[in-house]
């Protein structure tokens, strides 16, 4: 089981360096056509048509799947106090708790998500860039998926830290 624990968070750390390098990626790009945009209505008194189009696209990528990566980090809203404030047996169960109510939110990012891609991108296609908006909106499955993998990761106990504390005492 241990070797288990080890295997599945050395692979969400893999996952997590590329969802972090995706995401820098998309912001960078989102960030150079948002300057481009400023750029070309100073310069030409009006702006690129697709731009807008291609900022969303980037800006609901990037978000979906920085939450995953923040969801690890224990980045989002809690209640920290109340956390401390109990012992470690009522710790195990509002981590447990926290896993079982993600889960619940994913599977509802994940199935509706992944339906609403299919039926948005079997009918409509953005506006300016006729491109299918199931990939604007496959971002919220994807995104859910993350977010359930990184949350699972952050729930279970990370056997390579408790590893690390015994050969730091040791030395």
């Amino acid at each position: 089981m241990k070797k288990l624990l080890i295997g599945y968070q050395i692979a969400v750390d893999g996952l997590e360096k590329v969802c972090m390098a995706v995401a820098v990626v998309l912001t960078g790009l989102l960030f150079v056509i948002t300057a481009y945009e400023i750029i070309a209505n100073q310069l030409v008194g009006n702006s690129p048509v697709w731009v807008e189009e291609v900022s969303n696209l980037f800006f609901a990528w990037a978000v979906f799947i920085g939450a995953g990566v923040i969801a690890r980090h224990g980045g989002h809203i809690g209640v920290e106090i109340l956390y401390e404030m109990v012992g470690p047996v009522l710790q195990t169960v509002l981590r447990v708790a926290y896993a079982v109510l993600t889960l619940v939110v994913v599977f509802v990012m994940v199935y509706f998500g992944w339906k609403m891609a299919l039926f948005v991108g079997q009918y409509q296609t953005s506006l300016y860039l006729d491109i299918s908006l199931f990939y604007f909106y496959l971002s919220v499955p994807v995104g859910g998926l993350l977010l359930g993998l990184f949350s699972v990761a952050a729930a279970l106990p990370d056997p390579r830290e408790k590893a690390d504390l015994t050969q730091t005492a040791g030395v």
